[in-house]
């Protein structure tokens, strides 16, 4: 059986990732180099890339134990921890494998850019809202944080407000390929404030097809009413992977302009529909002292915090890489163990052991970036992050700001 090989992976036989960047992909993190994979610019559809030679060669490197460097972010993690999305999604998917009929059964969208919510350690290509700041940031000229840096092919696509939508073609794509999926996942942006993802949920359910989809939904969780929960009940099963990356005042530091208050009673509305949801984290800077926080809110009000989606990359200024050891430490003592840990403290293990330290541009860096987003939107990291965390902070402060 195909599984048997140690390099196998069910995505690239049933998926496709088609990212707000407009190019399409094996998975949402693999690496894809084509002239053909950027669907702003080509007229390539969706089943003539996925059958492509690259995807071809892809294929077969999986079946005969080749690490394909499409791959590398899974081969890393596993390096490092022993586990990966590629493992998960064998338990998963593998189900809806035929090696010698690969066909696209699992589809990931990123139909636009739009959101709501401007998270720090996101950036203005997933969020418009980001393009609000760092228009402002460059009005104000302050320092643009290395992760919200300019994107000219992106600048080119989107309109005044920042938003970037997928072509029609890309819509047509998807519509074709509907009688054939059985797993549809959308992500954004913000899926329940994009136009386009609530047209193709009408489609589904108008056209039959809702009842043999499982739908996930990764949202934050801000958006959803009673009309909304009743329209994804329709489909055959439905999934939320919600992010949210803090407790509390970490929360509304992070995850701008929304509230920790409002968002607890959006998880309970969520909870009491009866819809299947999970809780995603993204281990920080900002957030590393605060984990245990959420952990033990999520026991109370029953609900799964995953804690496994590293953020990447290592050079982000709010990147774990840059923690001191002694913060990296205490959080590893205060992190509830389990497998939804389990990732996150082989990470904080394998950082305490390499002991990194920070050059003074990089420690510059981290200064400039945190005091350029406290500026423009009027906040102070003192006001909001955990005390080891502004302790440090604070001598990066002294140093260079």
């Amino acid at each position: 059986m195909a599984e048997r090989s140690k390099t196998f992976c069910p995505l690239p036989f049933i998926h496709s990732h088609a990212s707000v960047n407009g190019h399409w992909k094996p998975c949402c993190n693999s690496t894809y180099v084509s002239k053909h994979n950027n669907y702003f610019e080509t007229k390539t559809s969706h089943p003539e890339w996925f059958a492509s030679k690259q995807m071809d060669r892809l294929r077969s490197d999986l079946l005969t134990g080749v690490k394909n460097s499409m791959c590398d972010v899974c081969w890393n993690q596993e390096h490092i921890t022993g586990k990966s999305i590629r493992k998960r999604y064998i338990e998963k998917f593998s189900h809806l494998v035929n090696t010698d009929e690969p066909k696209i059964k699992y589809l990931d969208l990123k139909l636009s850019n739009e959101c709501n919510l401007a998270c720090r350690m996101c950036d203005y290509t997933n969020s418009n809202q980001i393009y609000k700041d760092v228009s402002a940031i460059e009005e104000q000229d302050l320092h643009l944080p290395s992760n919200w840096g300019r994107s000219p092919k992106h600048d080119i696509l989107i309109n005044s407000k920042g938003i970037k939508t997928a072509p029609k073609h890309i819509i047509d794509d998807v519509k074709s390929l509907l009688p054939d999926l059985r797993v549809l996942k959308l992500t954004g942006g913000e899926p329940t404030v994009i136009p386009e993802v609530l047209e193709l949920f009408d489609i589904c359910i108008e056209e039959g097809y809702a009842k043999n989809l499982q739908l996930n939904i990764t949202t934050n969780g801000t958006k959803f009413n009673s009309r909304f929960l009743e329209k994804i009940k329709k489909f055959k099963d439905v999934y939320l992977n919600i992010s949210c990356d803090g407790y509390g005042k970490v929360y509304d530091y992070i995850r701008y302009p929304f509230n920790w208050d409002k968002f607890a009673e959006r998880i309970n509305d969520i909870k009491e529909s009866g819809v299947g949801a999970s809780i995603t984290v993204v281990p920080q800077m900002y957030n590393i002292e605060n984990i245990d926080q959420l952990q033990k809110w999520g026991d109370r009000v029953g609900i799964e915090i995953g804690l496994n989606n590293i953020l990447h990359p290592q050079t982000n200024y709010n990147s774990l890489r840059y923690v001191p050891t002694h913060i990296l430490e205490q959080a590893r003592k205060m992190i509830k163990r389990n497998n939804e840990s389990y990732q996150l403290i082989r990470t904080i293990d394998n950082l305490c052991s390499k002991k990194y330290d920070p050059t003074e541009s990089e420690e510059a860096e981290i200064v400039k970036s945190v005091q350029s987003i406290d500026t423009i939107r009027e906040q102070n990291y003192k006001d909001y992050l955990g005390p080891l965390t502004v302790e440090w902070l604070e001598g990066l402060f002294k140093k260079y700001a």
